[in-house]
């Protein structure tokens, strides 16, 4: 081979490295954790710093459930005086009536009305206040325990970031080229926005769920033990149910994950790799390996199907819209053309036709 050839191959291996992985990672089987267990311990070692204000979440969440599950109960109160009140009304005015008729047919007997109550506003106003500061007081403590486990878990993910960040400037380079940059990314970035929110959203869930259900299942007791018995009863079934949906469902969440990354990592490469593909014309191969087998698609539409958006404002369909200069990028094909409508601040995905495209406006 002459040198030419030589630096031409050579020039042509560099070229495509951008585009190095592909869709190499489709057929790879979905990761389990291998030790859920001690992931989770890891993860919990995490919050040992974090004690003091996890301990006033706790506080937190447990006083404001109490206060919210005392409301109805305190409700029921104004209305069980609002309804005998009625009743004696009704029957006060039931009873004068009779008394009218028969007075009416025979003056002589000795019949006399009698006074129709009212209904006592007075006190379904000050049960109602009551539930007022109840409620108020409920708002609060549960806005002290999500002000504070928000805290708790960005300065939790931050350590997590900075530790993914040094561990990936200590990994070899092989780890790289046997990884799509997408898939990467979903790992550092996508990963962690959802340890992210689990931490923020369902501790604080598991805790006022937790509470609210003891919490319910005394009031339940003190109302009507026999309607108790029969909601405890469904219960095992429900826990049965629940437990069967969350074990499927974290499969379906593996395979979310794992598509997702798949898919950013295509776009990731056709996008950072422009310049690449127009040089060295390889946009009839990047559609090629985008729709062969239609496997972009179903990709995408397996995306959707488990789960919903993936990501808020990151996968919305097709088309990534990003506020500058109004340009539309198809991450298949490599073209570039401009779309002055595209919407500033919009960031989106749709379907246009048979091809995706990123949209910058």
């Amino acid at each position: 081979m002459s040198e030419n050839s030589k630096r031409q191959a050579n020039q042509g291996g560099m070229a495509m490295g951008p585009m190095r992985g592909g869709f190499g990672a489709m057929g790879r089987s979905v990761e389990k954790a291998k030790d859920f267990r001690g992931t989770l311990r890891r993860l919990l070692l995490y919050f040992l710093p974090e004690r003091i204000r996890l301990s006033i979440v706790l506080g937190a969440a447990i006083v404001g459930t109490v206060f919210n599950i005392v409301g109805p109960k305190i409700l029921g109160l104004a209305m069980t005086k609002l309804f005998n009140d009625l009743i004696a009304k009704y029957a006060a005015e039931f009873n004068n009536l009779s008394i009218s008729k028969r007075l009416a047919q025979n003056p002589t007997l000795p019949l006399q009305g009698t006074a129709i109550p009212g209904i006592d506003f007075g006190y379904i106003g000050r049960v109602i206040l009551i539930l007022l500061v109840l409620y108020v007081i409920s708002a609060i403590f549960i806005f002290i325990q999500q002000y504070l486990m928000a805290g708790v878990a960005q300065r939790t993910i931050y350590k997590l970031r900075r530790e993914v960040d040094e561990k990936l400037s200590r990994l070899p380079l092989k780890y790289f080229d046997g990884r799509t940059h997408g898939e990467i990314l979903s790992r550092a970035v996508n990963d962690m926005d959802n340890i992210s929110s689990t931490l923020q959203q369902s501790v604080t869930q598991l805790i006022t769920s937790a509470v609210s259900l003891i919490g319910v299942l005394i009031m339940m007791l003190t109302i009507s033990w026999e309607l108790s018995l029969i909601v405890l009863v469904t219960l095992p079934l429900s826990i049965f149910v629940v437990t069967g949906i969350a074990k499927r469902s974290q499969d379906y969440f593996r395979r979310q994950q794992r598509s997702l990354g798949e898919l950013n990592g295509h776009v990731e490469e056709m996008y950072t790799g422009h310049k690449i593909v127009k040089a060295f014309g390889h946009e009839g191969k990047a559609i090629a390996l985008a729709n062969v087998g239609g496997k972009f698609h179903a990709i995408n539409n397996s995306c959707l199907h488990r789960g919903g958006p993936l990501a808020d404002g990151v996968l919305e369909g097709n088309v990534v819209t990003c506020p500058w200069h109004g340009w539309q990028f198809d991450v298949t094909s490599g073209k570039v053309s401009q779309n002055p409508a595209v919407g500033v601040d919009c960031y989106a995905l749709e379907v246009r036709g048979e091809d995706i495209f990123v949209s910058v406006g």
